[in-house]
């Protein structure tokens, strides 16, 4: 599944930039999420607390980040499993200043999903993905 999208923040680039680095803001903007460490220079591993329709369940899991040119790009995969399945994906993200305190992100990326995660069919887990990632950029927003 191909997910993309962008989204506009009320902050300068650079500030944007360093919240989508720290673990304690991230941790508090991503819907259901448990816990965000940072593990290594780029790895970050958590916990988090995931409902697609009628199936629910724990995701234990490690982001990487690579191809960082701050505070202009990056690429983001993400590895994930519990006991309703799995999800593996990667993302590019880009930020471009946009003059008067505002930065465009645009991000686009490719998502897997098996167990009984995958059951409820893609249209239901492509609406909760893209419902997940707007509340999560309006709490980072928020955060600004």
């Amino acid at each position: 599944m191909k997910l993309e999208g962008e989204f506009t923040f009320d902050g300068p680039q650079e500030r944007v930039w360093e919240i989508f680095r720290d673990p304690d803001i991230l941790a508090k903007a991503l819907p259901g999420t448990k816990r965000l460490e940072l593990v290594g220079e780029n790895e970050y591993e958590g916990e988090m607390q995931v409902r697609i329709g009628p199936v629910a369940g724990n995701f234990g899991g490690k982001i990487t980040i690579s191809n960082e040119v701050p505070p202009q790009s990056l690429t983001m995969t993400v590895e994930g499993k519990g006991k309703v399945g799995f999800l593996k994906g990667s993302g590019d993200v880009e930020l471009s200043d946009q003059g008067e305190d505002k930065t465009l992100m645009k991000y686009s990326g490719e998502v897997q999903i098996g167990g009984r995660v995958a059951s409820v069919g893609q249209r239901l887990f492509d609406t909760v993905s893209k419902s997940m990632i707007k509340q999560g950029l309006e709490q980072l927003n928020k955060s600004l």
